[in-house]
């Protein structure tokens, strides 16, 4: 199969599997509060921009998203928001196949918490395709250390072996 043909494919399983797991979830108050709040508290820019990127529409969840962290109050998240935000960004920059952008943005959620699972599982599928299979696979392996019981690290494991088994290793 060409490499752009598997990189299509690829990134077609990714939004499937981004669409239908949770993009993020950063504290308890989304499952408590129905209105002006979401997961990001009280910051429009943060929650529009998850929705965004949730419903698809990329350039738009990385614009608000990027104005959210670059606000006044952007640099006054705490870290998990902060973190999830990037790695936010980074599923959005991953979809778009800005790949390089992604990869910032991957490596800034986790300097910021290194413990944020869905940043090593977005950072994993970037590894995969890439053809960095190996540390597409370290990276499944932190993630699941953090959270054992993760869908969607088994998930994207999965994504990983189909891609191992397509280069015949």
């Amino acid at each position: 199969m060409p490499r752009q043909q598997i990189m299509t494919n690829t990134a077609r399983i990714f939004r499937t599997l981004l669409l239908g797991s949770a993009l993020l979830s950063t504290s308890p108050a989304w499952a408590q509060h129905t209105h002006a709040q979401s997961v990001f508290g009280a910051d429009p820019n943060l929650s529009e921009g998850a929705m965004a990127l949730r419903l698809g529409d990329y350039d738009e969840g990385i614009r608000l998203t990027l104005a959210g962290l670059r606000s006044p109050t952007g640099r006054a998240h705490s870290v998990k928001t902060r973190s999830a935000a990037h790695s936010n960004l980074c599923a959005g920059y991953l979809m778009a196949s800005q790949l390089q952008n992604a990869r910032e943005h991957c490596n800034e959620a986790l300097r910021i918490m290194r413990n944020n699972w869905r940043a090593y599982s977005n950072r994993a599928v970037l590894f995969v395709l890439t053809g960095q299979l190996k540390r597409a696979a370290e990276d499944l392996e932190r993630g699941k250390r953090i959270n054992p019981s993760s869908r969607r690290l088994v998930e994207v494991e999965g994504l990983l072996a189909a891609r191992v088994a397509a280069r015949g290793n």
